[in-house]
């Protein structure tokens, strides 16, 4: 008789405004498939979400079903839900789950094991940025968290020792899991130049992949820029991700003229949100990634610079001393003059990539990383089933 795989079932987050939560599911999913064949074969993996389409053809492949959340079934755990705890027995559970993550509101006992996360404190450090009724639903919810997770995880030890501070009462469900981006074999052999083209960019940029979010600073990028541009130094910024933000929706129309008045408006070249796989490319292409973050839980787009073994210009944020990357030059946090003079500074040895035996060196790096990670995700998951107050 064989044993029955233990079933890690992933709550992909669909949010049209936060690309994040999704590539982090599926970062998930790519580490688990970069175990050995002896440990994968025991792992039961799949995937719950209200929208499909969030899951890319080369996410289904690599898993073992996908849970579409209708009304119905959404339905049906609420009825759970409002039952007694002594009533949500384990024979409800019929999709046999082992381990549900990440989860936003269940109670500690459920029908499975589950885990929650919390990315970051963000609105607890930058509260200007939100509206109060934002500041006090994200504080609900982590709240939540704090109380009935069974495991609660944290991607930055920033974040963690920000949990310990602001609940210190429920100390001892905290997991630190720093997440990995994979690093796809196949992008490695595609033509860089061609997408490069494509989008009609200079030969020599920077590439800067956050969404038009304040706390992402675009406003340095811009400045800097400028500096250089008097200092006789034509630098160009390509900028990723979705132009929107729904708290701030002056925010880029305000960056566009910041970058007219300072007569950089050519250099400044937006893309708004475009494909992972053609981000990809451009980040293989570029000088360099520009990071000017004021805040992150944990930087996907500097761990995609790890692992494609780019050169970062990246932000002092404590997170981003944290995570280390290779070929990183730091800056303090809104200090376009030093980010300037750093450019400046290694100009002459930047060049356009891909750099292919960087690339080689980072993806065999990166193959360990993600078998690590998710080893760590596992280990999690395992972890629930030893604490008090469950099962």
């Amino acid at each position: 008789m064989s044993k029955k795989k233990f079933h890690i079932c992933l709550n992909l987050i669909a949010d049209p405004n936060w690309h994040g939560g999704s590539i982090y599911i599926h970062n998930i999913v790519h580490a688990v498939d970069k175990l050995t064949a002896d440990e994968r074969k025991k792992i039961k993996l799949t995937i719950a979400t209200r929208d499909v389409s969030f899951i890319p053809d080369e996410i289904k492949y690599k898993i073992d079903g996908v849970y579409k959340e209708t009304l119905l079934h959404l339905a049906f755990y609420k009825i759970i839900r409002n039952l007694p705890s002594f009533f949500r027995f384990k024979w409800l559970n019929y999709r046999q789950i082992d381990f549900y993550y990440p989860a936003g509101n269940l109670p500690r006992k459920w029908i499975f094991n589950w885990g929650g996360w919390i990315p970051d404190f963000q609105y607890r450090h930058l509260p200007h940025l939100f509206s109060v009724s934002e500041c006090n639903s994200r504080e609900m919810r982590n709240a939540h968290l704090a109380k009935h997770s069974p495991v609660l995880a944290f991607s930055s030890a920033h974040a963690m020792n920000d949990y310990i501070t602001f609940f210190p009462e429920y100390k001892g469900n905290e997991y630190l899991l720093h997440f990995v981006s994979n690093a796809n074999k196949q992008w490695l052999s595609q033509n860089a130049d061609q997408v490069m083209q494509k989008y009609k960019l200079p030969e020599k940029y920077f590439i800067v992949c956050n969404q038009f979010w304040k706390h992402k600073d675009h406003e340095t990028v811009i400045d800097a820029l400028f500096l250089l541009k008097q200092r006789g130094i034509t630098a160009y910024a390509v900028c990723t991700g979705a132009t929107e933000d729904f708290r701030n929706p002056d925010y880029y129309p305000s960056l566009l003229k910041r970058a007219t008045e300072k007569g950089v408006s050519e250099e400044f070249i937006v893309l708004g949100f475009i494909s992972r796989q053609d981000q990809i490319q451009l980040i293989r292409k570029s000088m360099a990634i520009i990071q000017p973050s004021l805040f992150e839980g944990w930087s996907t787009v500097v761990e995609d610079g790890r692992s494609l073994g780019k050169t970062i210009f990246l932000s002092d944020f404590p997170v981003h001393i944290e995570q280390n990357p290779p070929y990183t030059y730091y800056f303090s946090q809104q200090n376009a003059q030093q980010l300037a003079e750093l450019i400046e500074l290694h100009w002459p040895s930047l060049h356009p990539g891909p750099d292919l035996d960087k690339e080689q060196q980072a993806f065999v790096q990166n193959e360990n990383m993600m078998q690590e990670f998710a080893r760590n995700v596992i280990a999690m998951a395992k972890s629930v089933s030893k604490r008090r107050n469950n099962f």
